[in-house]
């Protein structure tokens, strides 16, 4: 199969023909239109042809805006932006930018090494859609790239199949799997800063790739962006459309925080297909009766010990007589060591909750308890127990502040803080050295994080939501950057 996806250039992008020169690049083929402009293969021409035998240099995708686009001051701003954030960017899953620019009055980049082919094309020669193994790899080394985009503070803003390009080492002509793609650099994503932000916005938020990412699964599995189709109503588990709904809520904050956080919830979901290809069903049958009654079902029945002929009888059939005085002993005997053993269990019973009183984890005092609460996953339920990753935690009291403390195998230190006043927030930062640094941004809250000349970083983090509004997350890590404190430990971190 040649990547060769268009039938020529469209007389709206004008010069961007087979064997123009456009931006220092000799275009051999166009790939591709989009609205913005075109994307073609091209080969780099040097400024002083190269020396006889010398090959001749390695050829890129190039895109070229249309001059209308590129005309626009605040478009051009946030294209040289973002290509400039991604050529800083060394990641396999994101395309190496080779150059970018303006030439003629066009914006231009080039991105290296050309494809196989893109998703895109794969849909096209897969109508219904492609394995579910081969969906869930493409889009976890996209979630990977945006995910490392969004840690240097960039968002794609519009990522589309056409983005994601496809290098294998077999033949363009062969199917592609999911084995096919496990190389680093099999997978990579182009198109950042083709998307600019919306107005009134510095940049686009990171949920927005979160959902684009979503429909693009459902694009890969189903041929197109409809959720409707069988692939995903019948043959795949109900789990998924929760996992969906979530991705594409269109409230940003209940959407999941990271790309990777949406893979892993997809790829579980999904494969809770039935192996047979049918749909899951709801029908539970009904438990076997250990018991049914003959006779009228709704006459109250009893088990007696006899012949068997005579263990079941029913007892509105057959004359009450009273008892003996020896029926009575008998029962009285019989009683008896039922009423020793209820006795005993008793004291038993006693016993093993005295024990468990007397053993039972000693507790938060009560001025911590409360952050204890609105933290469940990041901070353990007493000081003996161990918060999120085995991190050691213990109340800790400062200018008339409480707050608990943990400490992880990696030496990250993170503190919640009770500052339910803006005075008790600056009391708590005032040490943090060259606060308040550079601002983070996310769907929960205020934070910031130091600066990559501090050697000794820090990052913190507050909170709009009630529950935890009243509270600073403090986090340090000796001899890593704030940088480092944010991708190793802050995205994760079950902050939430």
């Amino acid at each position: 199969m040649s990547f060769d996806l268009t039938r020529g250039a469209s007389p709206a992008h004008g010069s961007v023909v087979p064997g123009s020169v456009v931006a220092g690049h000799r275009i051999e083929r166009v790939l591709r239109e989009y609205e913005v402009g075109t994307t073609c293969r091209a080969i780099p021409v040097p400024p002083v042809p190269p020396p006889a035998g010398r090959p001749e240099p390695d050829p890129v995708v190039l895109t070229v805006i249309d001059r209308a686009r590129s005309a626009d001051a605040r478009f051009r701003n946030w294209f040289a932006h973002s290509n400039e954030l991604v050529s800083g960017i060394r990641h396999p899953a994101i395309a190496r930018i080779a150059g970018h620019g303006l030439t003629d009055g066009r914006l231009w980049v080039a991105t290296a090494p050309v494809p196989t082919t893109d998703a895109a094309d794969l849909i096209r020669r897969h109508a219904d859609g492609v394995d579910i193994d081969l969906a869930v790899r493409i889009v976890a080394a996209v979630g990977e790239a945006l995910d490392a985009a969004h840690r240097r503070r960039l968002v794609h803003g519009g990522v589309t199949t056409a983005d994601i390009l496809i290098t294998t080492r077999r033949d363009p002509a062969a199917e592609i799997t999911a084995s096919d793609l496990t190389d680093p650099g099999a997978v990579t994503l182009r198109g950042f800063g083709l998307t600019p932000p919306a107005p009134g916005e510095t940049t686009p938020h990171p949920d927005s790739d979160v959902a684009a990412l979503g429909r693009t699964l459902v694009e890969l599995l189903t041929g197109t962006t409809s959720v409707a189709r069988h692939r995903i109503s019948g043959a795949v588990s109900p789990a998924f459309h929760s996992v969906l709904a979530r991705a594409l809520d269109p409230r940003p904050d209940h959407r999941y925080r990271t790309c990777a956080e949406f893979v892993r919830a997809a790829d579980l979901a999904l494969h809770l297909t039935h192996t047979d290809g049918e749909p899951p069903t709801e029908k539970i049958d009904s438990p076997p009766r250990v018991f049914q009654p003959a006779g009228n079902a709704d006459r109250l029945t009893e088990l007696v010990a006899g012949r068997p002929e005579d263990r079941r009888l029913d007892v509105e059939s057959r004359p009450v007589r009273p008892p003996t005085r020896s029926a009575a002993a008998r029962r009285h005997r019989n009683l008896t060591p039922i009423l020793v053993a209820l006795v005993v269990v008793s004291v038993c019973v006693g016993a093993v909750i005295v024990l468990g009183a007397r053993n039972a984890p000693p507790p938060w005092p009560a001025s911590v308890g409360p952050i204890a609460d609105a933290f469940p996953r990041l901070l353990p339920d007493s000081p003996d127990q161990q918060g999120w990753r085995d991190a050691s935690c213990q109340a800790t009291f400062r200018d008339g502040l409480d707050a608990i403390s943990c400490s992880d195998a990696e030496q990250v230190t993170y503190v919640v803080w009770h500052t339910a006043t803006p005075g008790a927030r600056n009391s708590v930062t005032a040490p943090l050295k060259g606060y308040p640094g550079d601002e983070i941004q996310w769907r929960d809250g205020p934070a910031s994080s130091s600066r990559d000349s501090l050697a000794d970083g820090w990052v913190v983090t507050n909170f709009v939501e009630p529950v935890r509004e009243p509270y600073t997350v403090i986090t340090t890590w000796p001899g890593h950057s704030g940088r480092q404190i944010l991708d190793a430990w802050w995205r994760s971190a079950p902050l939430g």
